[in-house]
């Protein structure tokens, strides 16, 4: 394994990824099975908005890991940071301005998907992976 922090938690944050991808499409598929397509687009919508949380900061530890660490700093990680907020909240508001999607269902996928990211770094995840 790498010495390079960062690059392990980039890793982690991929494996992060794959986990809580698989549970909201699960999520979606039996939610779209119990309350129709509709609901399940919704979900799978307002998910997709969470995975974006955790892809970006894969990406960000990524970038931050190749040159291991050199710019990262407080405010390099307050912007992201405010980045991710200001694009979540763009993309909610878009999903709630569609009269496609169900606004409930779309703020249950997002749930969902905190829940699913926090559910591993409390049952699965540790530092070393095991």
């Amino acid at each position: 394994m790498s010495s390079n922090v960062l690059a392990s938690a980039a890793r982690q944050s991929l494996k992060i990824l794959r986990w809580q991808a698989s549970w909201m499409g699960a999520l979606a598929l039996v939610c779209g099975l119990i309350f129709g397509l509709r609901t399940g687009a919704s979900v799978l919508v307002g998910a997709g908005i969470g995975l974006l949380w955790t892809a970006y900061m894969a990406a960000t530890l990524y970038r931050h890991s190749l040159n291991q660490g050199a710019r990262l700093g407080a405010v390099s990680v307050l912007g992201g940071w405010m980045i991710k907020v200001a694009l979540t909240l763009c993309l909610l508001v878009i999903a709630f301005r569609s009269r496609v999607l169900i606004p409930p269902a779309v703020l249950g996928g997002l749930f969902g998907a905190m829940v699913a990211y926090w559910g591993w770094l409390t049952f699965r995840g540790t530092a070393d992976g095991k």
